[in-house]
C-alpha cells in the first residue's frame, strides 16, 4: 500500500428509522456477567472496554421489539463473535494458520453437540452456552441453516488467516466474496428469525426478491463497518477492509476509496428497495397467505433495522473510536493447542 495520507470519513446514508430496544440496560447487566462468568473478559480493563464497546446497546438497536430472553441471547452471541474476531486480528491465532485450524475443527465439534473435554476454555465454553440456549428457543430447520452459516464463516476466517499470514492484501472481487461470511453477516441475519419466532419458508426464501435483499442488506452492513472502522484497522496494520482493497487494487486515492465504498452503500440500499417493492408479486406467485406474508415483511424490516441499528451503534461504540494494536487483548490460544 502506499503511504497514508490524511483522509475524511462521509457520514453514510441509510434511510430507515432510527429504534432501539428499550430492555437494553438489563441486557447490558446480563451480558458483562455471562462474560464474566465464562471468563471471555477478565480485569478492570477488559470490563471498561467490553462495556465501551457496549454490545447490549447493539443489539438493542438490531433487535428493537425483541423480548428480553432473546435479546440476551443476541447479546451473548454478539459479544461472543467480537471476542472471536479479536483472537483473528489482534492475538496469536490471527497469525497461525495451524492455531486458525484448529479453532475452526475445534468450533465444528461443538456445533455438532461434542462434549467438551478438559482443555477447552473461554471461548469454547462461550460457544456451547451459546449452542444449547439456541436449541432450546429454535426449530430443528433454522438450527442447522444457523450452524452451516456459521461453519462457513469459520472456514472463511482460515483464507483471512492465510492472507495476514503472505502479506496478501485480496482483489476486489475476492474480498466482496468473502467479506460476508469475515463480518459473520448469514448467521446474524439469521437471528432476526429466531428473535421474530418465524422462520421465512425455503419457497420465498429462494425467490429473487428475498435472495436480494438479504443480500444487498448484508452488503450495506460489511460497507458501513469498512468505512466507520477504517481508521481502526489502519493503525493495527489490518487490511481486510473494502476500503483498503479498492486503495490497493485501484491506484486510487485513498479518499477516492473512501467515496467509491459509501457509494456502494447507496447502490446497495437503492437494490434493497426495489427487491422489497416485487416481494408482493412473489408472494402472489406462490399464493402466500396473509400470516406468512406478515411474518416475511417482520423478518425483512429485521434486515432494515440491522442496516441502521449497525450503524447507529457504529457511531457511539467504542470499538471503533479507541482501537487496540496486536497483542493487547488476551489470548485463548492455549485451548487450542492440545
Amino acid at each position: 500500500m502506499p503511504e497514508m495520507p490524511d483522509f475524511s470519513l462521509p457520514d453514510p446514508h441509510i434511510p430507515f428509522p432510527s429504534k432501539l430496544n428499550p430492555f437494553e440496560p438489563v441486557i447490558a447487566e446480563h451480558t458483562t456477567s455471562w462474560a464474566r462468568r465464562l471468563r471471555l473478559i477478565e480485569g478492570e480493563r477488559a470490563t471498561s472496554r467490553f462495556a465501551g464497546e457496549s454490545y447490549s446497546r447493539l443489539v438493542a438497536r438490531l433487535y428493537p421489539e425483541a423480548s428480553v430472553p432473546t435479546l440476551a441471547l443476541a447479546a451473548d452471541l454478539n459479544s461472543w463473535f467480537h471476542v472471536y474476531d479479536d483472537q483473528f486480528e489482534l492475538a496469536e491465532v490471527g497469525s497461525d494458520p495451524d492455531l486458525a485450524r484448529r479453532m475452526a475443527d475445534k468450533f465444528a465439534a461443538v456445533l455438532r453437540g461434542e462434549p467438551l473435554d478438559d482443555t477447552a476454555g473461554p471461548i469454547l465454553h462461550g460457544l456451547a452456552d451459546i449452542r444449547d440456549r439456541m436449541r432450546m428457543h429454535a426449530s430443528t430447520g433454522w438450527w442447522e441453516r444457523f450452524a452451516a452459516h456459521l461453519q462457513d464463516c469459520f472456514e472463511t476466517a482460515q483464507w483471512e488467516v492465510d492472507n495476514r499470514t503472505r502479506g496478501q492484501i485480496p482483489d476486489p472481487d475476492s474480498y466482496v466474496e468473502h467479506k460476508l461470511n469475515i463480518a459473520y453477516v448469514p448467521p446474524s441475519f439469521d437471528l432476526i428469525e429466531l428473535v421474530e419466532q418465524f422462520d421465512v419458508p425455503a419457497d420465498i426464501r429462494a425467490s429473487v426478491p428475498y435472495q436480494t435483499m438479504v443480500h444487498e442488506a448484508g452488503h450495506v452492513v460489511v460497507c458501513t463497518n469498512d468505512l466507520i472502522g477504517l481508521h481502526r484497522e489502519l493503525a493495527q496494520g489490518e487490511f481486510h477492509n473494502l476500503v483498503i482493497v479498492f486503495w490497493n487494487a485501484l491506484g486510487c486515492s485513498l479518499q477516492e476509496a473512501i467515496e467509491l465504498v459509501n457509494s456502494k452503500i447507496s447502490m446497495r440500499v437503492a437494490g434493497f428497495l426495489a427487491a422489497k417493492a416485487a416481494i408482493s408479486a412473489t408472494f402472489d406467485e406462490l399464493g402466500t397467505d396473509y400470516n406468512v406474508r406478515r411474518g416475511t415483511m417482520r423478518c425483512v424490516a429485521g434486515l432494515e433495522h440491522w442496516m441502521r441499528g449497525y450503524l447507529d451503534w457504529a457511531r457511539e461504540s467504542q470499538r471503533f473510536s479507541d482501537p487496540l494494536l496486536r497483542g493487547q487483548v488476551k489470548g485463548f490460544h492455549h485451548e487450542l493447542i492440545s
